[in-house]
């Protein structure tokens, strides 16, 4: 199974979480529930809960002109939280 890194962006802030599994699109949580708290620090319990919900909504779309990757964004509290999917090994 692939290597996939997960990088996301929410206000000025990043987080780096990898997992290996068949896809990227099915594993939300390898990225989305294993945010530690300081690492996105505008990501209050509130908005943590929120993304919970979320993080399966809306299609990750192929970043034009690179392989392997591909980006979500969705909206977290009045701002955008971005999801960039690499496959980093096969």
């Amino acid at each position: 199974m692939p290597l996939f890194t997960y990088i996301v962006s929410y206000a000025g802030a990043n987080h780096v979480a990898q997992g290996t599994h068949s896809n990227f699109t099915g594993f939300a949580m390898t990225w989305a529930s294993n945010i530690p708290t300081t690492a996105l620090p505008s990501l209050t319990p509130v908005l943590r809960k929120e993304l919970l919900q979320k993080a399966y909504r809306g299609a990750f779309l192929e970043v034009s002109g690179v392989k392997h990757v591909w980006r979500n964004s969705l909206e977290l509290g009045g701002r955008e939280l971005t999801v960039l999917a690499v496959q980093t090994e096969r």
